[in-house]
C-alpha cells in the first residue's frame, strides 16, 4: 500500500522531512525548506535550498529527501550556502567542487561559514549535519580524507567540543561515487539534548588510531519538541568495528546499536520511544548493491510498517564497514 502523506501532521511540527516522489513533492512546493536529490533524481531540483548528491538510489522508486514547513519558508543566501527558514529551524545547504589540494582548509571555512550564518539569522543551536564527499578513503600525506575532513570539522567546532561536548549535533559523514562535496544543516532557535550510545565510545572520544583529531559530532539530537535526530550508526561496539565481511551480523549489530540509543533517549521526559518501531525515516548507506535484497528484508520485519526507507550506494568512513543506518524517530 501506497503511504499517504499526513499534511495534518506537517502543521502540528516546526519542520518534518519526507522521502516523496514528484507527484507528492509538487503538492507541497510552497512548504519546502530544502530537498536532497540522489540517482537518478526522482525530478529536476526546484526552487527551494537543495543539491544534488552523487549516490545510486537502490529501491525501486526514486524520491527526493524533502524538508517540509509548517508555515511559509523564508529563504535566502550567504558564503556558498542556500537556506529557508521559519521561526523555528532553519535548513542549508552548501555544495561546491572538492578542492583537494586544500580540503581541510575548505572544509573549516564551510563549517565556520555555516555557523556563522545560523547564529546571525537567530538560529544558533546546530541539530544535525550531514557530510557527502567523493574519496573518502582516499589518502594523502598519510591521511585519507575522512580522517582530514575530522580534523578540519573538529577546528571549526571547537568551541562546542570546549563545552564538556554538550552542544554537538547529530551527524554523517559518507562517501559518494563521484560529484562535489555537500552539506546541509538544521539549526535551531531552541537548542537539542545531545544522546549517546551506552554500547559505544562516543566519537569525540575516539582513541588516536582513528585519526588525529576525534569526529566532532552526537549520536543523536533530541529535538524540542521530542523527535530523535539519529546519526550515522554502524557495526561497531566500543570503538572498535565488528562483524568484518558478513553484512547479515553487521546489521543486527547495527540495529541493537539503534535500540540501544532510542532506549538511551526514552529517558528523558520529553520523549516517547519504545523502539526500532518509532523509526519513521530511515537512511541506509550500502557499500554493495547486492546487500540490497536481504537488508531490506530484513529491515521490513522490524520497522513500522510505514516507515519510509531510502536505500543508497555509498562508502562508509571505515573501509570493513558494509553499511550505515541513520534516521529520525518520533510518532506520526
Amino acid at each position: 500500500m501506497k503511504r499517504l502523506l499526513p499534511k495534518e501532521f506537517i502543521a502540528e511540527r516546526s519542520f518534518h522531512v519526507e522521502y516523496l516522489d514528484g507527484a507528492q513533492r509538487a503538492q507541497l512546493r510552497a512548504s519546502i525548506l530544502g530537498e536532497i536529490h540522489y540517482t537518478p533524481p526522482a525530478l529536476a531540483v526546484g526552487a527551494a535550498p537543495g543539491a544534488s548528491v552523487a549516490m545510486m538510489q537502490l529501491q525501486a522508486t526514486p524520491v527526493v529527501e524533502t524538508w517540509l514547513s509548517a508555515t511559509p519558508p523564508r529563504r535566502g543566501s550567504a558564503n556558498g550556502f542556500d537556506f529557508a527558514h521559519n521561526d523555528e529551524v532553519m535548513f542549508g545547504v552548501y555544495t561546491q567542487a572538492v578542492d583537494d589540494a586544500d580540503f581541510e582548509t575548505q572544509v573549516q571555512a564551510l563549517y565556520e561559514s555555516l555557523r556563522h550564518i545560523a547564529r546571525a539569522a537567530g538560529f544558533p543551536h546546530l541539530l544535525r549535519v550531514w557530510n557527502y564527499f567523493p574519496d573518502i578513503a582516499r589518502a594523502r600525506a598519510g591521511l585519507d580524507r575522512y580522517k582530514r575532513f575530522c580534523r578540519a570539522r573538529a577546528t571549526a567546532l571547537a568551541s562546542l567540543a570546549a563545552q564538556a561536548h554538550t552542544e554537538l549535533p547529530a551527524a554523517s559523514a559518507v562517501g559518494t561515487r563521484g560529484g562535489n562535496l555537500v552539506v546541509y544543516f538544521l539549526a535551531g532557535v531552541a537548542a537539542g539534548r545531545q544522546c549517546e550510545n551506552p554500547r559505544q565510545v562516543s566519537a569525540y572520544h575516539y582513541p588516536p588510531q582513528y585519526g588525529p583529531r576525534s569526529p566532532s559530532f552526537a549520536r543523536a539530537t533530541l529535538t524540542a519538541d521530542g523527535r530523535l535526530l539519529i546519526s550515522g550508526t554502524a557495526s561497531i561496539v566500543g570503538h572498535e568495528s565488528r562483524h568484518i565481511g558478513d553484512v547479515s551480523a553487521q546489521l543486527e549489530e547495527t540495529l541493537e546499536n539503534l535500540r540501544a540509543l532510542i532506549a538511551a533517549a526514552a529517558r528523558d521526559k520529553h520523549a516517547a520511544f519504545t523502539g526500532l518501531e518509532d523509526l519513521r525515516q530511515v537512511k541506509i548507506y550500502l557499500r554493495h548493491a547486492h546487500d540490497y535484497e536481504p537488508v531490506a528484508r530484513r529491515l521490513r520485519t522490524v520497522l513500522h510498517p510505514q516507515a519510509q526507507c531510502l536505500y543508497l550506494l555509498a562508502d562508509i568512513c571505515r573501509e570493513e564497514l558494509l553499511l550505515e543506518i541513520e534516521g529520525v524517530a518520533g510518532r506520526t
